[in-house]
């Protein structure tokens, strides 16, 4: 299977050469029934795709899913085996980084101690064979309500992620896996133009002063108009990141693709990648509440 930096590394170049426009889709495996028929659908379509498994979804607990990451991928390949899809499929993880797992929220973790557990499951991860590893350290927890991270916090904390990521790897005696970065819309992510291209160069810099170059980012996360209220993409926005971060070899990825309006903008702009979850299990629900409504009068 070839690896996602490469794999966006020929998406730049068809783009460059004018001879295609791809987005990749990431599908939110927050159910069994999402997983198989997003494996269904990409064996149908013969189209390679992305699962990115959250920790509250997949961990090593089992999440709410009840899956571990081993577990998760073993999941993927059955189906994947049943369907005889061909294409590459990825897992992946979306969101590892301190407090995105409500648990740690809940139970006050430390940063020490939430950093702590995102590395073990990182290792999980590495483990499972994960293909690409979203490093996401834009939540603090310890800040007074209302104040932002700042951009120099999220860099030291990326890097630091990276870099147990990367000893893990040759720890275990794994090829090289893909990184995913950037910044998070809900909590505060960095909207402004400026402050993108200060995160990306300043991290560009931190890696390459850590010899960690060779773990750049394939797919970095940018603010591109869409979240849970607002289904509607920006395509200026976006064309206006793929030109910053192209040139390093890397694509934007947009979060919360649910039920946007223009999906066909997406390609034509530049983005890498599109994760959508909420709208497979709205869907997912009304399925059920309608079979539940069939029962009830039967």
């Amino acid at each position: 299977m070839l690896p996602l930096r490469e794999v966006v590394a020929r998406i730049i170049r068809l783009r460059q050469q004018g001879r295609g426009q791809l987005t990749l889709l990431a599908v939110c495996p927050n159910s069994s029934a999402v997983l198989e028929a997003a494996v269904m659908v990409a064996a149908n379509n013969s189209t390679p795709m992305l699962f990115a498994a959250t920790l509250n979804q997949v961990d090593r607990d089992g999440g709410y899913t009840g899956w571990t990451p081993a577990h998760f991928v073993r999941e993927l390949q059955t189906h994947a085996a049943s369907y005889a899809c061909r294409t590459p499929l990825y897992p992946c993880l979306d969101h590892g980084g301190p407090w995105l797992k409500d648990r740690h929220t809940t139970e006050r973790l430390s940063l020490a101690e939430t950093m702590a557990e995102v590395k073990a499951s990182l290792t999980a991860c590495l483990e499972a064979g994960y293909a690409l590893l979203h490093i996401d350290p834009t939540v603090d927890r310890e800040l007074p309500p209302g104040q932002a991270i700042a951009i120099e916090t999220v860099l030291e904390r990326t890097v630091e992620l990276i870099a147990h990521c990367e000893a893990e790897r040759q720890r275990l005696g794994l090829d090289p896996v893909s990184y995913e970065v950037g910044t998070e819309e809900v909590h505060g992510g960095f909207a402004n133009l400026d402050s993108f291209r200060g995160f990306v160069h300043g991290l560009r810099r931190r890696l390459d002063e850590e010899g960690l170059g060779e773990a750049w980012p394939c797919l970095i996360v940018g603010k591109v108009g869409t979240d849970l209220g607002n289904p509607v993409f920006d395509p200026v926005v976006a064309r206006r990141l793929y030109e910053i971060v192209a040139p390093l070899g890397s694509l934007i990825k947009g979060h919360y693709t649910d039920w946007v309006e223009n999906p066909a903008a997406y390609p034509e702009s530049g983005m890498g990648g599109a994760n959508v979850g909420p709208e497979f299990t709205t869907e997912e629900y009304l399925a059920l509440e309608e079979l539940s409504a069939r029962e009830a009068d039967m």
